[in-house]
């Protein structure tokens, strides 16, 4: 024989469970979610010094971030911060950031809005 109280205590952690499931899933795309707040921190921290983080960057610096969210977009973002990542680029060192790292600060990339 089943009590109630066990029912209803072992169906409390699962719909607790799916709730968090459920609501990590529904995000606003304009929001940036944890591996873009996690991108932005990592770009501030490694990118910050020679590319803008708002607005335009003067002729012969490197360009802002917005001007990189403009150009490159969705795949080729990634694939260019990967190539990056791994080679540097003109006077950028290689940055040897991994994988994760190059996801999340493209997420950060992909939230900016475009001019």
């Amino acid at each position: 024989m089943t009590s109630t109280h066990g029912r209803i205590s072992l169906a409390l952690p699962i719909a607790l469970a799916f709730a968090a499931v459920i609501s990590g899933c529904v995000t606003s795309p304009t929001t940036p979610g944890p591996s873009a707040a996690r991108g932005q921190l990592l770009a501030e921290a490694k990118c910050g010094a020679c590319h803008s983080l708002s607005g335009k960057a003067r002729p012969g610096e490197a360009p802002s971030f917005t001007a990189l969210a403009e150009n490159y977009r969705a795949h080729s973002l990634r694939a260019r911060l990967t190539e990056i990542d791994e080679t540097g680029h003109f006077n950028m060192p290689p940055l040897k950031l991994g994988d994760a790292d190059v996801e999340d600060i493209a997420a950060w990339l992909e939230t900016l809005p475009l001019p």
